[in-house]
């Protein structure tokens, strides 16, 4: 998958990412803020970047699209082939 290839179903992706994120910080004991999309999105990006689940962004790259993106493409590749997000 190129760079700047668009995801296919890339908001479904982010929202099963942050389902899984949030039941993987549950599992280990750390409670996510659950306020908000972006303040979700962000503390789900956080936690698997701190359990290196997946690599950081560099400091200039880290917005909520670039970070979904990141979400997007960890759940992507966790999934199994023949799930229907794929």
């Amino acid at each position: 998958m190129s760079k700047t290839a668009k995801i296919h179903n890339e908001d479904k992706l982010v929202k099963k990412a942050i389902e899984v994120g949030f039941k993987m910080a549950k599992m280990q004991g750390f409670d996510l803020p659950s306020s908000t999309q972006p303040l979700k999105v962000q503390s789900v990006y956080l936690f698997l970047v701190g359990v290196k689940q997946i690599a950081p962004l560099p400091e200039d790259k880290q917005d909520g699209p670039n970070i979904k993106k990141r979400l997007a493409l960890w759940m992507h590749k966790a999934l199994p082939d023949n799930d229907p997000l794929k």
